[in-house]
């Protein structure tokens, strides 16, 4: 007992209401079963008796009829009443058999075998009564009487049967209304237990559940009116109520802790405040002209070299060339004065890069290869200005050109998903140029460094993180007489504005 007590306190209420609402269900279940099975038996008993009365006034018939048939073919020889008799003959055979097995006393048991034994007799007469007939035997009418005689028994006995069968009837009827008027008083007595049950088990369960409750809400009306010395609520149980009650005394306490706690600082907190959101203004300030300044530090190492491109075409070629690299060059430098946002689309960073290459290709020919490889869904997302051109810029100076064969830059821009089933962006940058070594990329990935006059991969990181506020991911990959892989992720809309 003491162990169920301490299961049913560790309990949730969840699981007390389903367990006792199951246990009534369950007994309300299992009685009604019974009532139901308890009933339909006594319909079959019914069921049973009605049809012994049916078979034995069914009989009674067919042997009228069979004696009828008799009659009217010995009188006329009409094939049809002999057909009738022979017909009526083989049903009455055949329900005599069965018979048997519906009565269980002995006096009826004997009754059916006296029946069983005069209608053979009586067939066998009427049988020969119809032989000697069809031979025109005068006599034959002996027979007939003789079958006749026996056939008044057959009916007697029918009859006796009957008598019985009802009087078996009236036994089991009278069984039956003791049985009903039993199960109609236990019914009502269980119904009532049931009611009792259920309703005692809902005046447990309300005042289990309603006297903490209420004890809880007045120390809480108490506390809310400022009244922070409340006692402490005591329940035994280990449920949502004794989870709540502890809960209520260790907030109760920790309240007071911290009330106290806040009274003795609360000048500190105001001054402290004050400070932060002053500090809060000055950073969001010192950020926005960090960014402009980060954003203004362009390399202009391919503007030299582009200039002595053009110098160098001028003095070969015709102007036609040379006006496609002065225009490719001025939408390099309109690409940039004319941004008064720091964000643009892919597809603007990307067209800018075209403009690029094509000034770099003038200058190094075949020896440089571009390929672009963007997911269409890409090409509208908005990044921060200039993100590609300083990284293609370092990819053709420093991977690139140093190799006599030359390599290829490639652009790839694709959505993903990653394992949070969040929408990604991935942005790699890579070429085939002289790669560097451990040494050489520990120098370049020292981009963290707060610089004024930092360029090219600093620039871009740190634009890139501050754009991001920090939750970009950026990293560089190199391998010696390999190549360089520098690679920008970030959720999609990171940089919407």
């Amino acid at each position: 007992m003491k162990r169920m007590n301490e299961i049913w306190r560790n309990w949730s209420i969840r699981i007390k209401i389903l367990v006792s609402f199951l246990l009534i269900l369950l007994f309300v279940s299992l009685f009604n079963l019974y009532l139901n099975n308890n009933n339909y038996a006594t319909i079959d008993q019914f069921n049973h008796t009605m049809m012994n009365y049916y078979t034995i006034h069914q009989l009674q018939d067919l042997v009228t009829r069979n004696g009828n048939a008799l009659d009217s073919y010995l009188n006329t020889l009409d094939e049809t009443k002999k057909q009738e008799y022979e017909t009526s003959k083989v049903k009455i055979k055949e329900m005599l058999d069965p018979i048997y097995d519906n009565y269980s006393s002995l006096e009826i048991y004997f009754c059916i075998k006296s029946i069983v034994n005069t209608t053979d007799t009586y067939f066998d007469y009427f049988d020969q009564a119809i032989q000697e007939k069809e031979v025109k035997e005068e006599k034959y009418y002996e027979k007939y009487y003789d079958g006749i005689n026996v056939q008044k028994y057959t009916n007697e006995y029918i009859q006796k049967l009957l008598y019985l069968s009802l009087s078996e009837g009236t036994q089991l009827y009278n069984q039956l209304f003791e049985e009903a008027e039993m199960m109609r008083q236990v019914s009502l007595w269980i119904i009532l237990g049931v009611f009792v049950f259920a309703l005692l088990i809902g005046v447990l369960f309300s005042n289990y559940l309603v006297e903490p409750i209420k004890n809880l809400a007045m120390l809480s009306m108490r506390m809310a009116n400022g009244d922070l010395e409340v006692q402490s609520v005591e329940v035994e149980s280990k449920d949502e109520i004794g989870i709540l009650a502890d809960s209520f005394n260790i907030m109760s306490g920790n309240i007071r802790k911290y009330v106290k706690d806040l009274e003795e600082k609360v000048i500190i907190e105001k001054k402290l405040h004050e400070e932060e959101l002053e500090l809060i203004h000055m950073e969001q300030l010192v950020k926005e002209a960090k960014y402009e300044a980060l954003q203004s530090q362009i390399n202009p190492h391919f503007l030299f070299n582009t200039l002595n491109s053009i110098s160098r075409t001028a003095l070969f070629e015709k102007a036609n060339k040379t006006m496609k690299l002065t225009h490719a060059l001025s939408d390099l430098f309109r690409y940039k004065l004319r941004q008064n946002k720091n964000m643009v689309s892919i597809f603007e960073e990307l067209k800018i890069i075209d403009d690029y290459i094509y000034l770099q290709k003038v200058r190094f020919g075949d020896r440089i290869q571009y390929i672009e490889m963007v997911d269409n869904e890409c090409r509208d997302l908005i990044i921060p200005v200039f993100l590609f051109q300083p990284i293609v810029e370092n990819a053709i100076m420093h991977g690139i050109e140093p190799k006599i064969e030359g390599g290829i830059v490639r652009i790839k821009v694709k959505q993903f998903k990653n394992n949070k089933n969040i929408e990604m962006i991935r942005i790699r940058i890579t070429d085939t140029g002289v790669g560097m070594n451990k040494n050489q990329l520990l120098q370049v990935e020292d981009y963290n460094t707060d610089r004024r006059k930092s360029i090219g991969v600093a620039n871009v990181y740190q634009r890139y993180m501050l754009a991001s506020n920090h939750k970009g991911r950026f990293k560089i990959r190199s391998r010696r007489d390999r190549g360089t892989v520098v690679e920008f992720s970030f959720e999609k809309g990171t940089f919407d504005v």
